[in-house]
């Protein structure tokens, strides 16, 4: 394995490229962390899926009030052009993109846009409910202020939901109206990639995110599946637990004849989680932590 860091592309932004021997095909993958995210942060991650026969391209990317669908799209849509022009070998036609947390969000979008297939764990996706859901805690959104603070700080605090509640507000400028219009719900059309969506049964993510994504990716005959977590853990915490099925995806979806996945080869679904979320879909598949 070969690494590249710090390589030029769009407007002043970075990627590292994590090379195989043979690769196999790429992925862009988008990092956690908000507001205080880099791409530093998913190093453990990328170096797995390149030891797996992968080009990784791991990006960062620019997250401002324009929100997931906005700046950051562009950032990360540009990544995916620079790479397709790079030198690096791998078939053009065999690339996906993943994202961890805000770069779930992120890649939810760019697959949405671009037709690419997508991993996302632990993404925001629906804006309005997770807002709707954690409104106790509102009249304490103005104290507070994480600028500059580390997602690890912030967790170890134990205040990962006042955080991502003052970083939705910022996005949609305190305008409550704008928060479905935020998610990239509205933005699901027939031409969008196909997805692997994981999220924890306990985690600051609301799991109804992933089963609405898979609903209206349905509906538009899009293969959508969704993997639950048992426990609390969030983002880059799935490595030991989503990885083995990550790569299945990108196996199948990177390979030159795009086969179809087989939800034997990702994960058991006649393994059920009592108690919880019982309005899901029923095509998803449950793996345990």
């Amino acid at each position: 394995m070969r690494v590249l860091v710090d390589l030029e592309f769009g407007d002043r932004l970075a990627l590292d490229a994590y090379v195989p021997d043979a690769p196999s095909g790429a992925i862009l993958l988008l990092h956690g962390g908000w507001l205080a995210g880099d791409k530093s942060g998913e190093t453990a991650l990328a170096e797995r899926l390149c030891k797996s026969g992968f080009v990784v391209f791991s990006a960062n990317f620019n997250l401002d009030r324009s929100g997931p669908h906005g700046r950051a799209l562009n950032d990360a849509a540009a990544a995916l052009r620079w790479l397709r022009a790079s030198d690096f070998e791998f078939g053009r036609a065999c690339v996906a993109v993943m994202g961890v947390g805000t770069g779930g969000t992120v890649a939810i979008e760019v697959g949405l846009q671009e037709g690419v297939p997508v991993v996302a764990w632990s993404a925001l996706i629906d804006f309005k409910g997770f807002m709707d859901s954690t409104a106790a805690l509102g009249d304490s959104d103005h104290l507070r202020d994480y600028y500059g603070v580390s997602w690890d700080a912030i967790a170890a605090a134990g205040e990962q939901v006042p955080y991502l509640r003052s970083v939705v507000l910022a996005i949609v400028a305190n305008n409550l109206s704008l928060l479905a219009s935020t998610s990239p719900l509205t933005r699901v059309t027939p031409k969008a990639g196909r997805m692997l969506l994981f999220n924890s049964t306990d985690e600051v993510i609301p799991v109804r995110g992933v089963a609405l994504m898979q609903e209206a990716m349905t509906e538009r005959g899009v293969p959508c599946t969704v993997s639950l977590l048992e426990g609390p853990e969030h983002g880059s915490e799935y490595l030991l637990s989503a990885l083995p099925s990550t790569i299945q995806f990108f196996r199948e979806v990177l390979s030159p004849k795009d086969s179809e996945i087989s939800r034997n080869a990702l994960g058991n679904p006649d393994r059920h989680l009592t108690g919880i979320a019982p309005d899901l879909p029923v095509d998803l598949f449950y793996a345990s932590t």
